[in-house]
C-alpha cells in the first residue's frame, strides 16, 4: 500500500505542474486541492492536520517582501534604479549582472543571510533584467548561486551542520565533508553562474542604449521610497559586518530581530505613512498572488511526503542492506535532490543523520554520504518549489513567473542529475 501512496504522490506532483500548465490554472491550486484530497483519504490527516502543514514561513517571506517593493514598483522607484544603475556603468552595461552575483556573495561570506539578500535583491534583479532585454531565468540564477557563501567554514552554517552530523559520522569526519562541500559548492556555483551567463546572453544586455539616454527624473514620492529602501538594507547588513569584525551584545540583538521579514513589515507601514504610493493599489496590483499561491500550495503537497511514506520507504530500503554499498551514495544523492526539487534542505537532513550510523556499518563512507547529499540538496533547490528557489523567484514580475517557474524546475532536475552521476563516479567520495 505504502507504494501505491508514493506513485499516487509523483502522479500528483506531476499533475499539478503539467495540468496547471495545460489547464491554464495554478499549479498551486491543483497541490493544495491534492493536498486535502490525500489528507482525508489516505493519510488520516484530516483537514486540520493538512492546514498544519502550510508554511506560515514561506508565505509570510514572499508576501512582505513583494509588498515592500510594491511601492516602489507602484510609483516608478525600481524604472529609476535600473536607468541609474545603466547610467553609473555605461561603459561596462556587461558587468552588472556579475555584480549582482558578485556583491551578495561576498556579503554572504561575511556572514549576511541568504535567504535576506536574495529576498531584497530579487525585485531589483528581475526589474533590471526585464529592461535590459535578458532571459529573467538568469536573474534567479545569480541570486541562487550566491549561496554558496553561506557555507564557509568560519561562519553558522558550517559549526551548526557539521556538529549534527558531528554526533552520527564523528566529529572530524563531519568537519572535513563541510569543508570539502564549501570547495565543491563554490567551484559548481561560480562555474554553473558564469556559463549560464555567458549562453543567456547576460553579457548582452540589449536596451542598455536606450535607457543610457534616458533622464532620470526623480519625484518626491520616489526620493521618499529610495530613503525608506536604503535605509532597510543599512539596518539589515551593516550590523552584520560590525559583528563579523568587533563581536558586541548591541549588533548582536541587531542581527537577530532585525531580520528582512521585520524590516520590511515596519517598512510598509513607512511607505504608506510616508505616501509613497495608493496601498490598496500595490496589495491589488503589485504583490504576485499567482506566484506566492503556486509556491506555497506546492510546498503544502510535499509536506505531506512523510505522510504517504516516501521517507520511511526510502529509510527502510537504505538500512536494509539490499543496495551494494557502492550504489548508496548515488541512491542518497539522487533522493535527496528530488526532495530538494520541493522542500527546504532543513527537512530532509534529519532524516540523512538518523541513517547515518547505519550506512556507515555497511562500509560507506559518512565524508561521501555529506558531501554527495548536500551537493545534490544545493543543486537542486534553484527549484521555484524549494526554499532557495522560491527567495529567488519573488522579485519576478506575475506574467513572467509561470515561464521562469517551469525554466527553475527545469534547471533543479537537470542539475540534481548531473550530481548524481558525479556521485556515481565517486567524485564526492
Amino acid at each position: 500500500m505504502t507504494y501505491v501512496k508514493i506513485v499516487l504522490f509523483l502522479a500528483a506532483i506531476l499533475f499539478s505542474v503539467i495540468g496547471g500548465k495545460k489547464l491554464k490554472i495554478n499549479a498551486g491550486l491543483i497541490a493544495i486541492a491534492f493536498a486535502f484530497i490525500f489528507g482525508i483519504t489516505i493519510t488520516d490527516l484530516g483537514v486540520n492536520g493538512v492546514v498544519n502543514l502550510f508554511s506560515p514561513r514561506l508565505f509570510v517571506n514572499m508576501f512582505l517582501v513583494t509588498f515592500f517593493f510594491g511601492y516602489a514598483t507602484a510609483n516608478g522607484t525600481m524604472l529609476n534604479i535600473t536607468k541609474y544603475l545603466f547610467k553609473n556603468f555605461k561603459g561596462a552595461p556587461w558587468l552588472l549582472p556579475l555584480l549582482f552575483f558578485a556583491v551578495p556573495f561576498l556579503l554572504a561570506l561575511a556572514g549576511a543571510p541568504t535567504d535576506s539578500l536574495c529576498l531584497f535583491l530579487s525585485p531589483i534583479v528581475f526589474s533590471f533584467m526585464l529592461e535590459a532585454g535578458v532571459p529573467l531565468v538568469l536573474s534567479s540564477i545569480l541570486l541562487w548561486s550566491t549561496c554558496a557563501g553561506a557555507w564557509a567554514p568560519w561562519l553558522g552554517n558550517y559549526a551548526m551542520f557539521s556538529g549534527w552530523f558531528g554526533e552520527a559520522i564523528g566529529m572530524e569526519a563531519a568537519q572535513t565533508a563541510f569543508t570539502r562541500l564549501f570547495g565543491f559548492v563554490c567551484v559548481y556555483n561560480i562555474i554553473f553562474m558564469f556559463v549560464s551567463y555567458l549562453i543567456l546572453g547576460g553579457w548582452k544586455v540589449k536596451s542598455a542604449g536606450n535607457l543610457i539616454n534616458e533622464t532620470v527624473e526623480v519625484t518626491p514620492a520616489q526620493k521618499r521610497t529610495m530613503r525608506i529602501i536604503i535605509a532597510v538594507i543599512v539596518i539589515l547588513i551593516i550590523p552584520t559586518l560590525i559583528q563579523l569584525i568587533f563581536p558586541n551584545p548591541v549588533t548582536a540583538w541587531m542581527k537577530d530581530r532585525l531580520t528582512i521579514q521585520t524590516l520590511t513589515a515596519v517598512g510598509i507601514v513607512v511607505m504608506h505613512l510616508s505616501d509613497t504610493a495608493d496601498t490598496n493599489d500595490v496589495l491589488k496590483n503589485h504583490v504576485p498572488w499567482g506566484l506566492i499561491i503556486m509556491v506555497c500550495g506546492m510546498a503544502l503537497l510535499m509536506s505531506e511526503a512523510g505522510s504517504l511514506g516516501v521517507t520511511e520507504s526510502i529509510s527502510a530500503l537504505l538500512e536494509s542492506g539490499v543496495l551494494p554499498t557502492k550504489a548508496v551514495i548515488p541512491f542518497i544523492a539522487a533522493f535527496c535532490g528530488f526532495l530538494s526539487l520541493f522542500v527546504s534542505g532543513g527537512i530532509i537532513t534529519p532524516i540523512l543523520i538518523t541513517l547515518a550510523p547505519a550506512l556507515i556499518s555497511y562500509g560507506v563512507s559518512g565524508v561521501g554520504i555529506v558531501v554527495a547529499s548536500q551537493m545534490c540538496m544545493i543543486a537542486s533547490s534553484i527549484s521555484p518549489y524549494s526554499q532557495g528557489g522560491a527567495v529567488c523567484i519573488t522579485g519576478c514580475p506575475e506574467e513572467h513567473a509561470s515561464k521562469v517557474a517551469n525554466q527553475q524546475l527545469l534547471i533543479g532536475i537537470m542539475m540534481g542529475v548531473i550530481m548524481t552521476l558525479l556521485a556515481l563516479l565517486g567524485i564526492f567520495g
